[in-house]
């Protein structure tokens, strides 16, 4: 197995992990990432036909990138295959949280 390492000043590295192309509504329109950098969540970017993207989807369900949509049957079951939660009518929202209070340390 070929790895692909990238670094920015050739003391720490960081492997390049590529997404794997799945079939949804049409051939191979969703692209399932890891997380990156160790944090967040598997997700997957869905393409539309003339591969404008439609929205990102945590494995959660929830939003990621800031998207919001709409699946189509085809693609929500698609990743629904794939161990992802897609909430019934296939909406995909991104909830925005009021402000939270912080700790100051000092």
């Amino acid at each position: 197995m070929t790895e692909i390492l990238v670094s920015e000043d050739n003391d720490r590295f960081e492997r390049l992990d590529e997404g794997k192309w799945v079939n949804g509504r049409f051939d191979k329109n969703i692209r399932i990432d890891q997380p990156t950098h160790g944090v967040g969540q598997t997700h997957a970017h869905v393409y539309g036909r003339k591969g404008d993207e439609i929205g990102v989807v945590n494995i959660d369900g929830s939003s990621s990138h800031g998207t919001q949509c709409r699946l189509s049957d085809a693609d929500a079951d698609a990743l629904r295959n794939r161990g992802f939660t897609i909430r019934a009518g296939n909406i995909v929202e991104w909830i925005v949280l009021g402000t939270q209070p912080q700790l100051l340390l000092g």
